[in-house]
């Protein structure tokens, strides 16, 4: 398999779905191949003609991934080589090594400090309310002994969210009722999880926010380019019609359309220009429907794995990296707009397990077009189709084992 062409070749750090989701868009605007890295070859990306996968099992330590990339530098040294991190990890190791990283590799993402500021949820609410970005009405809770009133005269109701600020620290945490983010009933209730937060070694702030209830109908997501310069070029909104059922995958999205949402687009870019950012992001939101406004939740410094729905929209996400970084060509603004279907389980699951309230809409957009990241043309040997069926397979079985759990 030859790797990219004379002008770059793409290196990718994973080898789930959004990789093949880098690599598809990549083989559809330049007709290339790209490397995966990864510590495991995962069934999205295995035997495929677009994307070569490389593993090492202890490929989550810094230093491991730091000598691959060098040797990988080594391996191509003509062609530009432009780095993707997939996933939270990788780009946190992008990040530490920037400087070993730079003279070798073209590398769309913003720098440490400000990375810090929006991966700090109290920066990063903060700088929302400077930029009058909507967002959750926010309290939030310092570490140290609390004030046995606190959650008493919240500026919201019950039931709120609690969840911690440093999401660098929290993860590493173990204690008995740990969660990724907590719904809390009452002030009591509130106070006994925060205490138990702080005695488990969390010494930063916790966030309280507002419970934004609803089911996918009012759960949204976007995803962006922005020049090193700080101008966002490129943003394609998504309305989610499905998301994850099984607890272990919760925050994953299996249907999306495509949308046009001029106001949502505008605080998106505010939001993006305000801070100076650069490179990929990828945000999730909620839809208020007390307000009418959609509220910004939280940014990843990296595309969506399920990114891939901007091309169902009419964009390509990852050529415009490749038209700013590589080719040095200017990139007018864009905004997706047709509504069309992305899904990452077989339409009929979509159906069955999408609210009924965004079922004739499903519709009317998979009428229009519907893709599949993994559903490729170039790209379907019978090793290929045998993947994708035994991942729908899965996905569907995934969605009827843990219906109980779904948003409501």
């Amino acid at each position: 398999m030859t790797l990219g062409n004379n002008d770059f070749v793409a290196v990718i750090l994973g080898t789930g779905l959004n990789a093949y989701n880098i690599s598809r868009s990549l083989h559809e605007a330049y007709g290339v191949s790209s490397l995966a890295l990864g510590r495991f070859a995962l069934r999205e990306t295995a035997d495929s003609t677009i994307v070569q996968v490389r593993t090492k099992p202890d490929f989550d330590q810094d230093e491991v991934i730091m000598q691959t990339l060098r040797e990988v530098a080594a391996e191509f040294d003509a062609p530009k080589l432009v780095l993707f991190p997939t996933i939270e990890h990788y780009t946190n190791v992008v990040l530490r090594h920037r400087d070993e990283l730079d003279p070798r590799y073209v590398v769309p993402l913003l720098d440490q400090q400000l990375a810090d500021k929006l991966m700090n949820k109290t920066d990063f609410y903060r700088t929302c309310a400077e930029l009058g970005v909507p967002h959750p009405e926010t309290v939030v809770l310092e570490p140290g002994d609390i004030d046995p009133t606190f959650g008493d005269d919240l500026p919201f109701p019950y039931p709120v969210i609690l969840k911690p600020a440093n999401t660098d620290i929290y993860p590493a945490l173990q204690f008995e009722g740990k969660e990724k983010v907590y719904k809390v009933a009452d002030a009591s209730r509130l106070r006994a999880i925060s205490a138990r937060i702080f005695a488990a070694g969390y010494d930063d702030d916790l966030i309280v926010q507002e419970y934004l209830a609803g089911d996918e109908a009012v759960m949204q997501v976007a995803n962006s380019y922005s020049t090193p310069a700080g101008q966002a070029r490129f943003i394609s909104a998504g309305q989610v019609v499905l998301t994850e059922y099984n607890p272990a995958l919760v925050g994953n999205n299996n249907a999306i359309i495509s949308i046009a949402d001029a106001e949502l687009t505008d605080s998106l870019r505010r939001f993006l220009d305000g801070v100076g950012y650069v490179g990929l992001a990828n945000f999730d939101m909620m839809y208020d429907r007390r307000t009418g406004q959609s509220k910004l939740l939280e940014v990843n410094l990296r595309p969506g794995a399920t990114s891939y729905y901007v091309m169902a929209g009419g964009g390509n996400l990852i050529r415009c990296v490749i038209e700013d970084l590589v080719y040095g060509r200017e990139l007018p603004f864009t905004v997706t707009g047709q509504e069309r279907l992305w899904i990452n389980v077989p339409y009929p699951v979509v159906l069955r397990y999408a609210p009924a309230s965004l079922r004739a809409r499903t519709r009317a957009a998979a009428r229009s077009g519907k893709v599949h990241t993994l559903d490729y043309a170039p790209d379907r040997s019978r090793a290929r189709r045998l993947n994708m069926a035994r991942l729908d397979v899965r996905h569907g079985l995934d969605h009827f084992k843990h219906s109980d759990n779904r948003p409501r």
